[in-house]
């Protein structure tokens, strides 16, 4: 039973990230990530063997899968250019050790982006969206983060506004459980 469901969910991962193969529409994955913030692309969850997520983003057509058997961070991103605008979506997850049957601690989605209006709006449609599904306010807030704790979750959304090394503005919604990572 539980291998039909890893495959329905596989295939729906597969379904909802190739429907727009080529150019994804970056405001679509900000609602998809944002409507259930406890998971991503309802696939991705805090306590998942490290092998599911590599599972599900190896095979993507247009994600490029950043995998490894001795780090504990794995990751997937993939681009479009809209506008003239080009957005880096990514997801990086980190494990508890690098086998295949270590389980998921934290995960982080991200967006990457040159310019510095389209990161302010992918912060703000976070920040909103997940407002609307969080059963509890957030508690701690501030022009540059928010952060909510659902049961032993804390979610946390940040932008600062700031480029990094690569000169890109990064706005970020990170999971982890409280009461293994602080």
């Amino acid at each position: 039973m539980m291998m039909y469901k890893k495959i329905i969910a596989a295939g729906l991962l597969w379904t909802a990230l190739t429907a727009s193969a080529g150019a994804f529409d970056y405001n679509q994955s900000v609602d998809e990530i944002a409507a259930n913030p406890l998971t991503a692309y309802q696939t991705v969850y805090l306590g998942m063997p490290r092998a599911d997520f590599d599972g599900n983003f190896s095979v993507l057509s247009d994600w490029t899968f950043y995998g490894s058997t001795v780090s504990f961070t794995e990751k997937a991103e993939r681009t479009s250019v809209v506008k003239n605008v080009s957005v880096t979506e990514g997801i990086e997850i980190f494990s508890a050790d690098t086998s295949a049957k270590g389980r998921v601690l934290a995960f982080d989605n991200y967006f990457k982006t040159k310019d510095k209006a389209t990161a302010k709006s992918i912060y703000t449609r976070l920040v909103a969206t997940i407002y609307s599904n969080m059963e509890n306010f957030p508690v701690k807030q501030s022009d540059k983060e928010v952060e909510w704790k659902q049961d032993d979750v804390s979610i946390t959304v940040a932008f600062d506004g700031q480029k990094d090394s690569d000169g890109d503005y990064i706005v970020y919604i990170r999971r982890y459980n409280n009461k293994i990572l602080k």
